[in-house]
């Protein structure tokens, strides 16, 4: 972090600082609102207001030769006479003087104690006189608005643009400057006047302290701005010293100003000391002039930026003329020679006062712009392209105004001249109207158009092929085309040196695509920079001036703003999707070092957002695509383990004696967790086999297959023990599988020899044997295979009988479900299957699927259904 941000003083509260800038425009409306009163009341009421009758020294009260009136002389007083008393009342300061002549008005009478220069007292009765009026042949009326023109109107117009600049910006210290600069003129032109009591000695107090004010504070602008001073941060101790004297000599001089105007007059030693303070402080106020220009002239050299160094010569510039116009019409003009002289009481006098009046707020107005502007352009731009648009709007001012007067000259003038006007000439009035309704609301509002676009045809331009392009990127499907059309229009239309676009991929922000900038992939900014939940917050353009920083800057760490340089950022814009940031880009400076206009920011916020949904879309459509090929190659894999399994099940039925085998198993998923098996053993049995995995699809198919090789394998002996069997089983798939992975199994071995049936149950389903109308469940055996390392099983062994029919099936087939939730259910089974119990197993199976398929009603299935038959032959009939 430099120096410079690491002695950055925490920013005052907003909150604070709107109080104090209420408070100031409270105090100074309130001075400029009382002096415009006091305005009126002299020039436009004048004959209500009475003359000065004498003048005298405010500390030693004695009256001065030159200013004393006729009226005073016929009342005895004299020049070097001392006032004792006013009205009757001890003479107390200059305060009570002020407010003997307010509220006085021509024939009333004023009493004067003196004390004569022989130490004599004596009494002066004066009857107050009407002023001279000093305007000649010009109106109260037109008298008080030449005064209004530089004592009101320019004034307001200082405060009304210091007050937008402190609203602008608050937080920065030069504009507060500025705002006590602005108000300055307002206590140059206008004086505490014609008021009295607190109201007086708040004017006094306000006018007084923004006299002393004004110097200070423009060499404290001087040194700031637009960058501190290398002067000032080389030697600051000069700035010290300068105020420090300032407040000495202010010590001293408020309570003369105090004595003066409320304790009868300075005492000698106050008076001395008042008179040093004010050399001291007229002395302080022309040095702190020249240091300003000083200052001033320095920066034009060494600043440290080429927008700094356009700045002071745009102020310098604007200052001079305005200002310059100012001691040209008010100060030179009425000072010379007769032939020459310019005065207000004259009709040219007037105008050209006017004149330089309007001429003079180009001070202000350059103030405010150099302070408020992030970017400020060259004098020569600012001129020719003010000067030519000033000259264009005139012309076009000239145009419509000639216009309606000819119209005006041919419609209206025969219609002045005639007692009864007719028809025509009513018709003639209401065309007239109607042009200049055509004018104001129509014409001229095109032709105002036009003209901009004229003199701004290239921000005109930039604003027409950013809106466009905001529509082209709808089309756009893929990034790299799209990211590469967005910053070359940009680049070419706004003239921007550098341009960059990051991407949000993971926890960060990666450079994606970079016009005119030195990086390369590796740039990112994370997530959680400063910059970025800044754009997140607001889903506003940040803009980076790095002369006077934005709080996110002052808290981005040092990578992010290592970074930001990389880029040379000046402006970010968020690239907003519909619910999160696709990214950002980074701007950098124009070509021509202008800042950015609201139209700028306006056109490509809507580029942005535009963008941002275009990314969102293209990343939408490239995911789908993965999707779409991933769905693609899970069906296939999933068709090749279904291929697979469908082999793992028994290819044929084998034919036995005596008896029909069938077996059959229908997957949720396409491959599932059941399993049935037929193995043929070596001394002639059959082995038949039904398994439940838990779980569904790949993962249950891969513990099938273990669960069917695991059974393979250990019947390869043509074991006897099914419970030594069983227990093999488990161990195997124990080991084979995860913790959470078992399988419910049955198997049985069937002699059809001897028909006799050895089985073990391990948690399955228990098979169903149906033998007449009695139905035998085989449940004997023990707990799931593979949950177990150990566990304990129990065989049993029964004779089948012909005509028995024996029902293996998983819990698919017994809980198969309607839509409404309700289950097939074991005793429908069972009650199917009594009915096909003549049937052959292949044509019970087929039954029993399609029971249970019309019970269902079509309702999706979540399980796997598998059932395994074996119907033994009925016996042949006794003959």
């Amino acid at each position: 972090m430099s120096p410079r941000m690491k002695r950055r003083k925490k920013p005052a509260s907003p909150n604070l600082l709107r109080f104090f800038l209420a408070l100031w425009i409270v105090a100074s409306l309130g001075y400029w609102i009382a002096g415009i009163v006091d305005l009126w009341d002299t020039r436009v009421h004048w004959d209500q207001r009475v003359d000065i009758p004498f003048r005298f020294d405010s500390d030693s009260r004695r009256i001065d030769k030159t200013g004393l009136k006729p009226e005073a002389r016929a009342a005895g007083l004299a020049p070097g006479d001392r006032i004792v008393a006013l009205n009757g009342e001890p003479y107390s300061g200059l305060a009570q003087w002020a407010t003997v002549l307010s509220e006085s008005h021509p024939g009333d009478i004023l009493q004067v104690d003196v004390t004569l220069p022989n130490g004599s007292s004596a009494t002066a009765t004066i009857t107050l006189a009407r002023p001279d009026y000093v305007y000649g042949r010009m109106s109260p009326l037109l008298a008080f608005w030449q005064g209004f023109l530089l004592a009101g109107l320019l004034t307001l117009v200082c405060l009304l643009i210091g007050y937008w600049v402190v609203l602008t910006r608050p937080a920065d210290r030069n504009a507060w400057l500025l705002l006590i600069l602005l108000t300055f003129p307002s206590v140059v032109f206008i004086t505490p006047g014609l008021a009295s009591g607190i109201p007086l000695f708040l004017r006094n107090l306000w006018y007084q302290t923004l006299q002393l004010a004004g110097a200070p504070v423009l060499l404290l602008f001087g040194i700031y701005f637009p960058e501190r001073s290398r002067i000032d941060a080389r030697a600051r101790w000069i700035k010290w010293i300068l105020l420090g004297l300032y407040a000495i000599a202010v010590l001293f001089l408020y309570p003369s100003i105090y004595m003066e105007n409320y304790g009868g007059g300075d005492g000698p030693f106050l008076t001395r000391a008042s008179d040093i303070a004010s050399a001291v402080i007229n002395a302080l106020n022309l040095l702190c002039v020249v240091l300003y220009l000083v200052l001033t002239l320095d920066k034009l050299r060494s600043a440290s930026t080429e927008d700094a160094r356009r700045r002071l010569r745009v102020l310098t510039t604007g200052m001079s003329i305005g200002m310059g116009s100012l001691l040209l019409v008010f100060v030179l003009l009425p000072d010379l020679p007769p032939p020459y002289r310019f005065t207000g009481a004259t009709t040219a006098g007037y105008w050209i006062r006017t004149a330089g009046a309007f001429v003079f707020m180009l001070a202000p107005l350059t103030l405010a712009y150099v302070v408020v502007v992030q970017r400020a352009l060259d004098v020569r731009v600012l001129l020719r392209i003010g000067t030519r648009y000033a000259l264009a709007k005139a012309t076009l001012w000239v145009v419509q105004v000639g216009l309606i007067a000819a119209i005006g000259f041919r419609l209206l003038l025969p219609l002045l001249h005639k007692q009864e006007p007719g028809p025509s000439d009513v018709v003639g009035a209401v065309i007239f109207l109607a042009v200049i309704l055509a004018l104001r609301f129509g014409v001229s509002k095109r032709l105002q158009q036009w003209l901009d676009r004229q003199f701004f045809r290239e921000a005109y331009n930039a604003e027409v092929v950013l809106n466009e392009l905001s529509d082209e990127v709808r089309r756009f499907t893929e990034t790299k085309p799209l990211l590469e059309t967005v910053s070359r229009a940009i680049c070419d239309t706004l003239h921007i040196r550098q341009l960059a676009m990051l991407l949000h991929r993971g926890d960060a922000f990666y450079l994606e695509q970079a016009v005119g900038v030195s990086a390369d992939g590796t740039l990112t900014l994370p997530a959680q920079a400063s910059s970025i939940r800044f754009l997140l917050n607001s889903n506003e353009p940040a803009r980076l001036y790095r002369d006077d920083p934005d709080a996110w800057y002052l808290m981005a760490g040092t990578a992010e703003r290592r970074a930001l340089d990389l880029l040379n950022a000046e402006l970010l814009l968020p690239l907003p999707g519909r619910n999160r940031l696709m990214g950002v880009m980074a701007l950098g400076p124009k070509r021509s070092e202008a800042a950015w206009s609201r139209t700028d920011l306006q056109v490509l916020q809507t580029v942005a957002r535009q963008t941002g949904l275009a990314l969102e879309i293209s990343e939408l459509a490239h995911t789908l695509a993965a999707e779409a090929a991933q769905r693609e190659r899970d069906k296939r894999e999933m068709e090749i383990a279904r291929e697979v399994q469908e082999r793992l099940f028994p290819q044929e039925m084998p034919k036995i004696a005596g008896a029909s085998v069938a077996g059959s198993c229908r997957p949720a998923l396409g491959v599932g967790g059941d399993y049935y098996d037929i193995i043929h053993l070596e001394d002639g049995r059959l082995g038949l086999a039904v398994g439940d995995v838990s779980g569904k699809g790949i993962s249950a198919a891969l513990l099938m297959a273990s669960l069917r090789a695991s059974l393979r394998g250990v019947t390869l002996d043509n074991p006897r023990d099914f419970a030594k069997l069983m227990h093999k089983v488990n161990r195997l798939v124990y080991e084979a599988s995860a913790s959470n992975r078992y399988a419910t199994f049955f198997f049985a071995a069937w002699d059809p020899r001897t028909r006799r049936l050895e089985c073990v149950n391990a948690g399955h389903n228990p098979p169903v044997l149906l033998r007449n109308g009695e139905v035998i469940r085989l449940e004997t055996g023990g707990p799931v295979v593979g949950l177990l390392p150990n566990a304990p099983y129990t065989e049993q062994v029964l004779t089948l009988e012909p005509g028995d029919l024996l029902i293996l099936y998983t819990d698919g087939i017994s809980e198969a479900m309607t839509r409404d939730d309700e289950e097939w259910g074991e005793e429908r089974m069972i009650e199917a299957a009594r009915k096909l119990r003549n049937k052959s197993a292949d044509d019970i199976l087929r039954a029993l699927f399609a029971a249970a398929d019309k019970f269902t009603a079509g309702a999706p299935q979540h399980d796997d259904m598998t059932l395994l038959i074996l119907k033994l032959d009925p016996a042949p009939p006794s003959s």
